[in-house]
């Protein structure tokens, strides 16, 4: 069966409760999913909770004006929830029948063209390829850049919170104004996949893993045919360790049930969603239909004709300098009132872009003073002045910093691993952190009947941003931003190989 007849069918391998599906169970999946009535009473499963810990920096401020900036550490946790495997196709089911329902009704819209995040957007009418966040940055600058004979304000903002901050009644009526129009019901089926998403319960990664670690079900390869694998039960000491040893499942369902039903949390809240299933981003859109509507109309009027875009909950607005105050005030009161949402303070930034000596630039202002703070426009990873634009500095420090982690993981797999050789695996590094690996090839499994690329690197990222902005930029200045990768790559290499050569010197010694 092709997998193009069934485009909300995507069958992942994460470990979870229970195995993942097998291309054979595509049948099965369809028969059950598209059934009202299995669906109405289908008992879901327990999310697995990953807790995310991402790095951040924040200037601190010195007294003294003369003493360097310190950078202190923000750690910023974020909650990720993972369906079963089976339940994420249900997920995956609805999440297409919606988004068809929501794209039909954004045609008849002023803001179709607007709400840019988790849709299949053509670069060009007739286009088989999408647009992405480099071609939404694109739009927006074009329109600043377009617009220089004006003094224009850009207003760029997040909601705090957004997917944990969704209030489940306002959801619940979207949700049913979509699917029917002028209903405030939703059907049984459609009733029960929202209770599984607002009264949710879930298992946290860490404790699953403890309990049955010494025993995680792995995917292996027999000795005498590599291309043959089998299932077995080993131990595992590290939850890192998962995907080095393939890992497919901490348990059978049977066994969860049995022995595992005492892991299980609740959440009874009135507000949230799980942030990682397929639906939960086209809830999100569903969610802020009458804000998008509301805010396009404003943008739309004759005394402001500016330019609105929202990616996910990265909202960017541009206005005549006049118009400042104004919208800043619309959009604050239309999210907390229509949405009952709130706006980080600290993340609502204001741009002038004007000319200064026939020379456009865009720089960062105080909203209530107007005070120049010298930083560009920062929108969706880019950076804009005016003149250029340049992959934020941020997104740079973080490829570098996961080049450096993944160094030492291969580094300390060679020297303590009894099942590997004591080298580095250059192949998978090159291809993961270095141009060798930024070609997309696409490849045709005949056994599955399917298509698949190679998997792609930040290095592709970064040529895909430079080709895209080549023209607006008038050369390869994002390009440029990635000459020293190719040297901090092997100054790493060079590094960790000495540190392994050492190990098994001092351990021939002993």
């Amino acid at each position: 069966m092709k997998q193009e007849e069934h485009p909300w069918i995507k069958l992942k391998r994460y470990p979870h409760i229970g195995f993942p599906l097998k291309h054979k169970s595509i049948p099965y999946l369809e028969s059950y999913i598209t059934n009202k009535d299995k669906i109405k009473s289908h008992s879901f499963l327990p999310f697995i909770r990953r807790d995310l810990f991402q790095r951040r920096f924040r200037i601190v401020k010195q007294d003294n004006p003369n003493s360097k900036r310190q950078r202190k550490k923000d750690i910023k946790p974020r909650e990720i929830l993972f369906a079963s495997h089976f339940d994420a196709q249900i997920y995956s089911y609805y999440s297409f029948l919606l988004m068809d329902k929501y794209n039909k009704l954004l045609k008849t819209k002023s803001f179709n063209d607007a709400v840019v995040a988790y849709r299949k957007l053509p670069l060009f009418e007739g286009s088989k390829k999408n647009k992405c966040n480099i071609d939404f940055a694109l739009d927006a600058f074009t329109f600043i850049n377009n617009n220089q004979d004006k003094e224009l304000t850009v207003i760029v903002s997040d909601i705090t919170n957004f997917f944990n901050s969704l209030d489940h009644k306002i959801l619940k009526r979207k949700w049913a104004e979509l699917w029917e129009p002028n209903s405030r019901s939703l059907p049984e089926d459609h009733y029960n996949v929202f209770k599984s998403l607002t009264n949710v319960r879930y298992v946290k990664e860490k404790l699953l893993f403890h309990k049955y670690k010494n025993k995680i079900w792995v995917k292996t390869g027999s000795p005498n045919d590599p291309k043959t694998t089998k299932l077995r039960q080993k131990p595992i000491k590290k939850i890192q360790y998962l995907r080095e040893n393939n890992a497919i499942a901490y348990c059978k369902k049977g066994d969860f049930f049995k022995s595992g039903l005492q892991l299980i949390c609740s959440s009874n809240e009135t507000k949230g969603i799980p942030q990682g299933t397929a639906l939960s981003a086209t809830l999100a859109n569903i969610y802020m239909l009458d804000f998008d509507e509301e805010i396009q109309n404003y943008i739309n009027s004759n005394d402001v004709k500016g330019f609105y875009q929202r990616y996910s909950d990265d909202i960017i607005l541009v206005v005549p300098r006049n118009k400042q105050k104004e919208t800043l005030s619309k959009m604050r009161m239309l999210i907390e009132e229509e949405v009952k949402l709130k706006i980080q303070p600290t993340k609502t930034k204001v741009y002038h872009f004007e000319k200064e000596n026939d020379v456009f630039k865009g720089v960062e202002v105080d909203e209530t003073t107007n005070e120049k703070k010298n930083r560009a426009l920062e929108y969706l990873g880019f950076e804009y002045n005016g003149q250029r634009v340049l992959l934020k500095t941020a997104g740079l420090s973080k490829f570098y910093r996961s080049m450096k982690s993944t160094f030492k993981k291969k580094t300390s797999l060679a020297k303590y691993a009894d099942s590997t050789e004591q080298k580095l695996y250059k192949s998978s590094l090159y291809k993961r952190f270095t141009y060798r690996g930024a070609n997309r090839r696409m490849h045709h499994n005949q056994k599955k009947v399917s298509y698949s690329y190679n998997r792609s690197n930040y290095q592709t990222y970064i040529n895909k941003a430079n080709a895209v902005f080549y023209e607006f930029n008038g050369g390869n200045h994002i390009k440029r931003q990635s000459r020293k990768f190719w040297g901090n790559f092997h100054e790493l290499m060079e590094g960790h190989e000495r540190d392994i050569k050492n190990h098994g010197k001092r351990k021939v010694k002993i």
